[in-house]
Parts: C-alpha cells; sequence; structure tokens
C-alpha cells in the first residue's frame, strides 16, 4: 500500500501544526550547528595561521561529544520528558553560544582553549536533543505516516548539513560586513554566532509551543507519563546509565534486524561525511577546478536527496526495505566509480579542455544527484525499522546508540581516507569507497538471510525486557 498517498504526502503532515514545530526547530536548529562548526573552523584557520592540528582540534571539539556521551544522553533522554529536553537543549545551547560570542572580543589567540571548551559543551548538549527528537516524531504523527515523516525529517538533516557547511556559513562570512561601536569591533564571525544564539533561542520557543499532551503516546507500552522533578529525572537516570546503557545495547545485539538498521543506518551516516570530505578533492583533484565550485557537487545530490524522500517510501512499500537498501548500495557504488571514469574518458576524448566540457559537468552533476536519491534509498528504510522495531521505552537509546556507533566509526574512516586521498590520489579513494559500499551491500543481504525477521520481538518479548530493565534499576538503588 502507498504510504505516501495515505498520508498526503509532506503537504498533510506540515499542516500538523505540532508536527510542522518540531519539523522547524530541527531544520533550523541542525542547519545552524552546521553552520557554527564550519565557522569554527574558518576562525580556526585564521587564528592558527592554518594549522592542520588546530583545525583537527576543532572537528574533535564537536565530534568527540557524540561518542562520549550519546549514549548516557540516551538514557536520560528515556527517563524524561522529551518537551522538556527539546526546548532546554535549544536554550541551553543559545546561553553557551552567547558565551562563546562574548570570548571573541577578546584576543582569540590567548583564548583557544576557551573556544574548544565552549564548542564541546554546545555539541555535548545537542546529544541530548536528537534522541529526544527521534523519539517525539512518532508521537506527533500517525502510524501510516511514519515513514514519510522519517523521510522529510531524514531529508532535512542531510540537507542542512550541505546548508549549514556549504552555503550558509561561507555566505554570511562573506556578506556581513565589520564595523565598529564605541570603539568595539564587530566582525562577521562575531555577528555569525550571535545570529545561531538567537535562532537556537527561536527553536526553544517553537518546541516550547507544543503542548505538553502532545508528547504522550496513548500505547499499552507507552503510558508512563513524567512528572517526577527534573532533578529527580536526571539523578535517577545517570545513577543507573551504565546498566542502561548495556541494556540498550543487549537489546539492538538480541534484536537482529534493529542491529541491522543500526548498522546502515550508521554506515549511510558515515557515507555521507566520507562524501563532504572528499567533495574539495573530486573538485579540485580529479575535475581540476576551482575549490569554489564544491557546491557544485553538494547541489545535485540535495536535488536527489529531495526527489528520494519523495519517491523512496514508494519503492519501500512495493518492494521492501531490505531490497531498496540493498539497490541504493549497488547504486552508490556504481556512482562511485563512474566519477573517475567519466574523468578519464573525458580526457581520452578531448585531451585540452576536458575538465571544462559542459557534457563531463552535466554527467557528473547527474551522477551526484543519483548518489543523493541512492542515499535515502538506505537512509530511510533504515530509519523507518529502527523506528518500527524499538518499543517507545527504550527508544532514546536505541537512537544515541546509533549517534555513537556511526561517530564512533567516522572519525577513523575520515582520517584513513583523507591519509590515502593526499598519499595516492582521489581516483583510488573513490574505488575504495566503492568497494566498501559493495561489500555492505553484500553483507546486509548475508546478515538479514541468517537471521530472519521472525526473530523480531513481540510485545512478550519487549515487555520482558521493558522488566528485565525495571529489575536492573531496582538492584541498583
Amino acid at each position: 500500500m502507498d504510504l505516501v498517498s495515505q498520508s498526503g504526502g509532506f503537504l498533510t503532515l506540515l499542516k500538523k501544526r505540532n508536527f510542522l514545530r518540531l519539523w522547524l526547530a530541527q531544520v533550523i536548529s541542525q542547519t545552524i550547528f552546521n553552520a557554527s562548526n564550519a565557522a569554527l573552523i574558518v576562525l580556526i584557520s585564521l587564528v592558527s595561521g592554518n594549522s592542520t592540528t588546530q583545525i583537527g582540534l576543532a572537528i574533535i571539539c564537536f565530534s568527540l561529544p557524540a561518542v562520549l556521551f550519546g549514549a548516557p544522553a540516551g538514557v536520560v533522554v528515556d527517563h524524561m520528558s522529551k518537551r522538556r529536553v527539546l526546548w532546554a537543549s535549544n536554550g541551553l545551547r543559545a546561553l553557551a553560544t552567547i558565551f562563546f560570542v562574548l570570548a571573541l572580543f577578546f584576543d582569540r589567540r590567548t583564548l583557544l582553549p576557551i573556544i574548544y571548551l565552549l564548542t564541546f559543551i554546545i555539541s555535548t548538549i545537542g546529544q541530548f536533543f536528537t534522541p529526544a527528537e527521534g523519539s517525539t516524531i512518532p508521537m506527533l504523527v500517525d502510524e501510516e505516516e511514519l515513514t514519510p515523516a522519517l523521510s522529510l525529517f531524514n531529508t532535512t538533516l542531510m540537507l542542512a548539513q550541505a546548508l549549514g557547511f556549504v552555503l550558509i556559513a561561507p555566505i554570511a562570512l562573506f556578506l556581513l560586513p565589520t564595523f565598529t561601536i564605541y570603539g568595539i569591533t564587530i566582525d562577521a564571525v562575531i555577528q555569525l554566532y550571535a545570529i545561531i544564539a538567537i535562532l537556537y533561542l527561536v527553536c526553544s520557543a517553537l518546541v516550547f509551543a507544543i503542548p505538553s499532551a502532545s508528547f504522550v503516546k496513548s500505547e499499552v507500552h507507552y503510558e508512563k507519563a513524567v512528572n517526577n522533578a527534573l532533578s529527580t529525572q536526571i539523578l535517577n537516570a545517570l545513577s543507573n546509565v551504565w546498566d542502561e546503557t548495556k541494556q540498550g545495547w543487549k537489546f539492538v545485539r538480541q534484536t537482529k534486524t534493529l542491529f541491522l538498521a543500526v548498522v546502515q543506518l550508521s554506515f549511510a551516516g558515515v557515507l555521507i561525511l566520507v562524501i563532504g570530505e572528499e567533495a574539495t578533492p573530486i573538485v579540485t583533484k580529479l575535475l581540476f577546478l576551482s575549490p569554489k565550485l564544491m557546491a557544485f557537487i553538494f547541489a545535485p545530490a540535495g536535488i536527489g536527496l529531495v526527489a528520494g524522500s519523495v519517491l523512496i517510501p514508494r519503492v519501500i512499500s512495493r518492494f521492501g526495505g531490505s531490497k531498496t537498501i540493498f539497490a541504493g548500495a549497488l547504486v552508490l557504488t556504481g556512482c562511485m566509480a563512474a566519477l573517475p571514469l567519466c574523468a578519464l574518458v573525458a580526457q581520452v576524448l578531448q585531451p585540452h579542455g576536458w575538465n571544462t566540457n559542459p557534457l563531463l559537468l552535466l554527467t557528473i552533476a547527474f551522477i551526484m544527484c543519483i548518489a543523493g536519491f541512492a542515499l535515502d534509498a538506505i537512509n530511510v528504510p533504515a530509519q523507518t525499522a529502527i523506528q518500527t522495531y524499538t518499543p517507545d521505552w527504550i527508544k532514546g537509546r536505541v537512537l544515541a546508540l546509533q549517534l555513537v556507533l556511526y561517530n564512533a566509526a567516522s572519525i577513523p574512516v575520515i582520517l584513513i581516507l583523507g591519509a590515502i586521498t593526499d598519499s595516492l590520489n582521489i581516483t583510488n579513494t573513490l574505488l575504495i569507497m566503492a568497494a566498501m559500499t559493495l561489500a555492505f551491500g553484500l553483507w546486509g543481504i548475508y546478515y538479514e538471510r541468517n537471521h530472519p525477521h521472525s526473530e523480531l520481538p513481540n510485545q512478550e518479548h519487549a515487555a520482558a525486557t521493558e522488566n528485565s530493565v525495571a529489575t536492573s534499576s531496582a538492584k541498583s538503588h
């Protein structure tokens, strides 16, 4: 059955006032978070004189919190009001960003440790927002609307990454003028972070405007309205964080289909980061064009993502999630291998001026558009599977564990592929990425055949696992 036609599509979803508020909060917060990270890299580059070590440390500061605090944040989210977590996390990020702005008025070279610390804190607070948001989506939509709702959130998440990194931050830093008030110089960096702080407050207000009753799922297994005081909730969650994190991981490992979906979604996320990392080498080292044309790589991919968000739910309803993911992996493999092949063919056919040939550029753009569509073919079914096979009482932990796996895997992969690109060439990197994606697709089929859907948890299994968690919590106290 066509899920998109059932739900009336994205326009029907966005007519739901509370869903619209949550979606806008996601779009704005994710875009400005990525824009602030991009601006941080520019800031550190200017202050440190393009020090690779300092820039690497900046990237670690906004990436490492997901590895360190992602799982504990999921435990806390499962014990707290999702509404409270959402508006408070944005409010706290606004406050931390204001302190960041104040630090920029002083000697930035001597205050680099403070800048790194505030970046780390802002990213850490964000670890609570993501699992809370993921747990909230099913509460604001009907069951038949879940797949398109997740597709919309997934698409805007990836578009926010591209917009924040590639467009918003560079354009803002280029266009915002430097001026002086009462002898105080206010440059583009200060203005950008001030705008970001204001927008975090807007996100907090959007979530706060959603009624509390909308965050309570009317299901048998989710009738635990949270009424404890905030301090009590946090203390109860943190006192048992390790046990409950292990319970979350145990639940994921025992639920084979859920484990597969977590790995698939994490792989797709790492792949998106790698494509972002390799965008500049593709433009400068494969096509020998100006790095200013990096948006040439992201824009067609964004178009593919938008198209995929509309069409992939239809594909899933017709062919199933596993076949859709495998097809996405095969298409991505072909896209990665096709990029260097197209460049090679163009050089053979037109030795001089081959890289500016309109046919080549259109072909590259088309390949990137198809790649964006294929990424949705992995992301949307995997996200839907995670939401479908995870009970609400443990959903925050599962979503947080997925983010931990994704971030933990992305750091070494990005470092290794970056080293390969520097020491060898972009062609070899793309071919390695193609081989990895093909192996990933084949592994998914193999794993699913060895762990059929009959192993999915039924209601009795979910209740038993929940009771196990409650027993462990009681013993720890």
